[in-house]
């Protein structure tokens, strides 16, 4: 029975775009039948990896797995009768943390999805915090939950072409490497990713210490009231848009500083870990649990600027410590990296596939 991996708007430039080829090679070097399907977006992922999705719909999709013809993967909480769900974002917990107008039928929708799921089904929560909250919402067993946490690109974050990227970042910037730069690194969803708190932080880190940067890298640019601050006004803060390759920006930081919200996972969290970027954020955060022993002493319990500021300053101040963070984070990353997330992926889905034969 091949494998079909859905998900219903395929992108390979977001995470989960990411994870579904991440799978799907794995299952191909394992000889095992595989296949990629969504609805949309099927032109531009070939086009960026050379991988035909096939075109169908959830309920086709959902079709194909009552007949037996294939074995689903579920990536979009949209085949309630898949044999195996992972959950890449959670709305029903994410809207207890973060306030946006749309959360509402998201919320039902997974409301709707989890109550029709099938009771063979097992799912795959991408954190600890995520299993939590799918336990705690929608009753599911413990054991019924299974938490893989996405691994970095191993190709890409590594400490290799570290100092290269780091003098040209800073050219380009404007900064000498003297300079201790501090930054944030999103996708987008600048709500969701807490760049208000961010700023908060850097307004009581700049208080302190006047000779610190910060660099914000997310978005095509800025929202318009944040361009007003303060800081961003006298060049203490800058922005650089998103790219398809930020690896030069981490490799230009001193300490990355995550406040966001809440976030299901954080895959940026590991790509700095990777780099041997010291790195503070809360344990709202899922990546966190990812971190080296040493970085989660450093962890706050939630996103509060006054505690991200003074965890912050402590490293700042601490050249040996960043150091040291940084050095342990980079022998940590190999356990945490895209190889170890196939394998133990493809261990699972597997297994499934057998249970459900």
């Amino acid at each position: 029975m091949t494998v079909l991996l859905y998900r219903p708007s395929l992108d390979l430039l977001s995470g989960a775009g990411q994870l579904v080829l991440m799978q799907w090679r794995a299952l191909r070097a394992a000889n095992v039948p595989a296949e990629i399907g969504c609805e949309r977006g099927a032109l531009k992922f070939l086009l960026r990896s050379a991988t035909v999705p096939r075109r169908l719909t959830a309920a086709a999709a959902s079709r194909l797995q009552r007949e037996g013809t294939r074995f689903v993967v579920d990536h979009g909480l949209c085949v309630p009768d898949a044999g195996l769900v992972f959950v890449h974002n959670l709305a029903t917990e994410a809207s207890l943390h973060v306030e946006r107008a749309d959360w509402a039928p998201q919320v039902a929708a997974e409301r709707a999805f989890f109550r029709a799921l099938s009771p063979t089904a097992r799912v795959v929560a991408n954190s600890d915090l995520v299993k939590a909250a799918l336990c705690k919402h929608f009753g599911l067993e413990p054991e019924r939950v299974v938490v893989h946490c996405p691994g970095f690109r191993s190709d890409r974050f590594t400490t290799e072409r570290t100092g290269e990227l780091r003098a040209a970042a800073r050219r380009d910037l404007g900064l000498d490497d003297r300079t201790l730069l501090v930054g944030f690194v999103t996708s987008g969803d600048f709500a969701k990713r807490g760049l208000d708190l961010f700023l908060a932080t850097a307004a009581e880190i700049a208080r302190a210490r006047p000779d610190v940067r910060f660099l914000v890298v997310g978005s095509k640019r800025l929202p318009a009231d944040v361009c007003d601050h303060a800081l961003v006004g006298r060049g203490i803060v800058q922005h650089r848009p998103k790219r398809s390759r930020p690896e030069r920006w981490f490799a230009a930081l001193d300490l990355f500083l995550y406040a966001a919200r809440f976030e299901e996972f954080g895959m940026v969290v590991l790509e700095a870990q990777a780099v041997g970027v010291p790195i503070v954020t809360s344990r709202l955060v899922g990546a966190a649990q990812c971190l080296a022993r040493t970085s989660q002493d450093w962890l706050v319990e939630r996103p509060d600027p006054t505690e991200l500021a003074l965890r912050s300053l402590a490293l700042l101040a601490n050249a040996g410590l960043r150091d040291d963070l940084a050095r342990a984070g980079i022998a940590h990353a190999a356990s945490v990296d895209d190889r170890e997330y196939a394998r133990a992926t493809l261990e699972t889905i597997l297994a499934q596939k057998r249970r459900l034969k």
